[in-house]
């Protein structure tokens, strides 16, 4: 029984959204996201080219919680259950009690707080739950909404550019170390 509760996915509630696992039925609402250049211009890879291709990472995001390492929640709307993006930590490395966040919302909910109530949600589940003191973003210097998101939660621009930190296709890309740290 205790094996099974430390593997149980950690669901998520906010005032409009619900983070939970990914499910095949996300594969039309994270294209929106992964199959946008818009979007994922300032990502370490290039955009979904259909969605047979987003639905392989839907496969992959929905194989459940690896919480010594990663996790990535659908931000889902909370009336519809439709996918309106993503949020993830990863790179995690819990004896340091430090973790990288990444997170990606469709074009058409931008401007309305969405992403920051869904991203602190998920910090406050690392710094509780899993105990971590350091949380980082790594955002391209030209990605200004992933910019006024981080520093509108308290992180601070700790350094950068990482030189040619990110390939994605033939190029290679620059970005800048954010930071929260716990106290």
């Amino acid at each position: 029984m205790m094996a099974s509760q430390a593997t149980k996915f950690p669901v998520m509630v906010t005032q409009r959204l619900r983070l939970r696992q990914f499910e095949p039925k996300d594969d039309k609402g994270l294209h929106a996201c992964l199959g946008n250049q818009e979007l994922v211009q300032y990502w370490d890879f290039a955009p979904c080219r259909n969605i047979q291709e987003t639905r392989g990472w839907v496969r992959a995001l929905a194989k459940g919680a690896q919480p010594e390492t990663a996790i990535a929640w659908a931000v889902v709307d909370i009336k519809t259950d439709e996918c309106i993006g993503m949020v993830n930590y990863h790179h995690r490395e819990a004896y340091s009690r430090k973790l990288e966040i990444g997170y990606i919302l469709r074009a058409e909910y931008h401007g309305q707080g969405l992403m920051t109530e869904a991203v602190r949600k998920i910090m406050t589940h690392c710094i509780v739950e899993l105990k971590t003191r350091r949380i980082a973003a790594i955002i391209h210097p030209d990605n200004a909404p992933s910019i006024r998101l981080a520093t509108r939660l308290d992180f601070a621009l700790e350094g950068g550019p990482l030189r040619d930190y990110w390939r994605v296709g033939d190029r290679f890309i620059s970005p800048m170390v954010y930071s929260f740290i716990a106290s």
